[in-house]
């Protein structure tokens, strides 16, 4: 149902049959015009906002909020204790953590740092966000770290070894792309991103599924799964239903 409606409203903002786009442009969205629209827009805004008499005392709450010592860590199980991961006014770009169920009982749980995203920042000189990581079943040592640049959707993936604490020596390590990877076991993963002309949506969003061995290239991956890609604008890929798998 949510996929029609989306069908029905952007045929209803889509643009007349043969009448130009005024809004083409924004479709570059690292283009020099869309960034500058962004930056006056997004000015237009942060002024309206401050100009709430109520604007600083409610950034102050919401920030106190946000870097409270007190507040929970929330953890997930892993294998080897509870992980979390931490962010205040001095880890701004946080750091993953690990501690066990016994110290995580306490008042002031010893935490072990598994990786401190502002210090790899720093080295890297990057400023990198954390968008996300999937570590290999069951050992949970292996770990593909997604870093995106500034907070934007398109990631890096870096092969992490969390028990050594470092980058795994000519591990994965894919470029930056709209992407998600997914391991299969530990020298094998699946990943769909740009592989090129025809394996992406209209709205910049890869459909075309491929396998990844060990120290094998991306241009040597094996496709395993294609999705279908409208023909015709607007984008409805949510709901295309055809689809080939390669043999």
């Amino acid at each position: 149902m949510s996929c029609l409606m989306a069908a029905g409203l952007s045929q209803a903002l889509a643009p007349a049959s043969g009448a130009e786009d005024p809004f083409l442009w924004l479709e570059e969205i690292e283009g020099p015009g869309a960034l500058a629209w962004a930056h006056t827009e997004n000015d237009k805004t942060l002024s309206a906002l401050q100009s709430d008499p109520r604007y600083q005392r409610f950034y102050g709450e919401a920030l106190y909020v946000l870097q409270a010592k007190d507040r929970i860590p929330y953890v997930s199980l892993g294998r080897r204790g509870l992980d979390n991961f931490w962010q205040d006014e001095n880890q701004v770009r946080g750091v993953l953590r690990r501690t066990t169920l016994e110290s995580y009982r306490t008042q002031s749980p010893r935490w072990e740092t598994i990786l401190d995203v502002d210090v790899l920042a720093d080295a890297d000189k990057k400023n990198w966000v954390l968008k996300g990581v999937s570590c290999l079943p069951p050992e949970e040592r292996l770990c593909l770290l997604n870093l995106s640049e500034g907070g934007k959707d398109a990631v890096f993936v870096r092969e992490f070894d969390a028990i050594a604490k470092t980058f795994v020596t000519n591990g994965f390590a894919l470029p930056e792309g709209k992407q998600e990877v997914t391991w299969v076991n530990r020298d094998t993963v699946l990943i769909i991103r740009d592989w090129g002309e025809g394996t992406m949506t209209q709205a910049g969003y890869p459909f075309d599924v491929k396998e990844l061995k060990r120290a094998q290239s991306l241009a040597e991956a094996h496709e395993g799964f294609r999705g279908s890609r409208p023909m015709s604008r607007p984008d409805h890929s949510c709901c295309a239903t055809s689809r080939t798998i390669a043999t």
